[in-house]
């Protein structure tokens, strides 16, 4: 704006007094006319007294770019409002602007309130109104206008890299494709070296995409299968029919293949593939799920004839059952001299000691009897020729019995057995003497690895289609690694190892397959420290009697 001695000022309250009424209207016009202009400008507008350098009046566009209110502004020096950061520079500026009446920056960056940086061009000059120097700051916004010219500055810059490196590009583009002579050829080799060890490897291997479908078959599974690449190549994995131990058909929801496909994870199951001449083959499989990215894209299924090892292991159970069959002769005969011993009358004249050493022979021959028991049983189930005979059986009776039997161990150790039947429970068409063998198994164990002057209670509960048989002790608990190996064949923990050296860790075993083998199943809650309680579930079947047992 020039420099010019008009009453110009818009921001002064007191009407302007002229004597002249027309003069008086035009600079009424005129101030209305710059007020207008001021508030509708698209540059910020800052008004500054130029003695103070504080803020009289700014523009709506200013502070819609700062941020600023007009109470943030009214009254405040240029540095005070974070506009400027550099409060030094600020006034320096200020300083130059008083002395010289015009500064201007091209390309100055302000902060906004809320701390967002702007481009701004920013002009500033001195003019006199009514006699008073004030100074009037144009701000312009030239965020875009930066913006653009940076683009084309890029651009040039990179129109220059391109024109530069254009015969460096051709060069790279050979050096490229040599690259990919070396990388096609290298290729090449490890295809060859990958085909010869899928053919060579000694095991099945069938690859299959993530539509289940085969994509390639090596030799040793065309061998055990019967079946050749070209029949597979494009099929589903399905087409070969999988079946279990009876012979029945692996449901697709159940196939490793498919469960691998699904879940992403590794799989490791025992089934019998049928081969194209209808014979069963016992096979190992292994399934490892092929992820990139994240996502299942096939999987390789691996898989090994197991006959021999099946034979080895029927050797083996075959071998089992006969020598327990042969102990247990020789270890009952035993057991009925020494009790015929005990029982004579002359044993009273047997010292001390001699009483002591009867004893320890007998509780030895018990161990040794019922670890050949347990043998027999395992023997019996891993070769399938476990006989039941089931018949109707009065569950709280055998129940009973069993706690009264266990009761005369347990007292030797100081320990409490506590019985609770809740309802009414209906008899069951079971195997008494494994039920009895499964209970009396269980609270063994209980007594075993719980602490003199403990209790174990024994809870019998019914649900509308189950039988509950809980056995809950005190006693050292079961760690979480050890649970997952609780009821497999001789597995016994470190702790119970130490706190009952003589077991064998057959037991559980035996309890499990018996009880699965009638359609329940066994679970368990235990803390290492804080005890453990078993639990039995057993369906109610159809054969169960009409009339339930009342409990007395």
């Amino acid at each position: 704006m020039p420099n010019q001695q008009l009453n110009t000022d818009p921001f002064k309250k007191k009407p302007l007094v002229v004597p002249c009424d027309h003069i008086d209207a035009k600079l009424r016009f005129s101030e209305l006319r710059y007020r207008r202009l001021f508030e509708t400008a698209q540059d910020g507008i800052l008004i500054l007294n130029a003695e103070t350098g504080k803020i009289t009046d700014a523009n709506p566009f200013l502070k819609k770019i700062l941020g600023y209110s007009q109470e943030d502004l009214l009254g405040k020096e240029l540095w005070q409002i974070g506009v400027f950061k550099d409060i030094k520079d600020s006034k320096n500026a200020f300083i130059e602007l008083q002395e010289k009446g015009y500064i201007r920056y091209k390309d100055l960056p302000l902060q906004t309130k809320d701390g967002r940086s702007v481009d701004v061009e920013f002009v500033s000059n001195v003019y006199m109104v009514d006699k008073q120097k004030v100074i009037q700051c144009n701000i312009r916004d030239i965020s875009d206008r930066k913006k653009a010219e940076d683009e084309v500055a890029s651009k040039n810059k990179d129109l220059e890299k391109l024109a530069r490196s254009q015969e460096e590009t051709k060069q790279a583009m050979l050096n490229v494709m040599e690259d990919l002579e070396d990388a096609k050829a290298r290729i090449e080799i490890e295809k060859v070296k990958d085909e010869a060890m899928f053919a060579s490897m000694g095991e099945g291997l069938i690859a299959v995409d993530k539509s289940s479908k085969v994509t390639a078959v090596n030799k040793a599974a065309e061998d055990m299968l019967g079946w050749k690449m070209k029949d597979l190549i494009g099929k589903e994995i399905t087409t070969l029919p999988l079946e279990d131990e009876e012979g029945n058909p692996i449901p697709l929801e159940k196939r490793p293949a498919n469960l691998a496909l699904t879940t992403g994870k590794m799989m490791n199951m025992t089934y019998f593939f049928v081969k194209k001449d209808n014979a069963r083959l016992p096979i190992a499989i292994n399934v490892t799920p092929l992820v990139l990215g994240g996502k299942t894209i096939g999987l390789i299924e691996t898989f090994r004839d197991i006959t021999h090892e099946r034979e080895i292991d029927r050797a083996k159970t075959e071998f089992v059952s006969l020598a327990s069959h042969q102990l247990r002769t020789p270890l009952g005969i035993a057991k009925w001299y020494i009790e015929a011993i005990q029982e004579e009358g002359y044993f009273d004249k047997v010292p001390e000691i001699g009483k002591d050493y009867f004893n320890e022979i007998y509780k030895s021959n018990e161990r040794l009897l019922a670890l050949v028991r347990n043998l027999l049983s395992i023997s019996r189930i891993d070769q399938g020729k476990v006989k039941d005979t089931p018949k109707l059986t009065n569950i709280i009776e055998l129940v009973r019995d069993s706690v009264k039997s266990m009761s005369i161990v347990a007292a030797k150790s100081n320990i409490a057995i506590h019985l609770t039947i809740k309802k009414t429970i209906p008899a069951l068409f079971i195997d008494p003497l494994r039920v009895q063998e499964v209970i009396e198994n269980l609270i063994t164990n209980a007594i075993e690895y719980s602490s003199a002057a403990s209790k174990i209670e024994i809870v019998v509960d019914k649900l509308p289609k189950k039988i509950l048989i809980i056995v809950k002790d005190t006693g050292i608990g079961i760690s979480e690694t050890d649970k997952k190996k609780l009821f497999t064949k001789f597995f016994r923990s470190e702790k119970a190892s130490v706190k009952n050296a003589e077991g064998t860790g057959l037991g559980l075993y035996v309890v499990k397959s018996y009880v699965e083998g009638w359609g329940g199943d066994i679970s368990l809650v235990s803390k290492e420290g804080n005890g453990s309680t078993f639990t039995i579930s057993l369906p109610i079947g159809k054969k169960q009697s009409k009339s339930d047992l009342k409990v007395v």
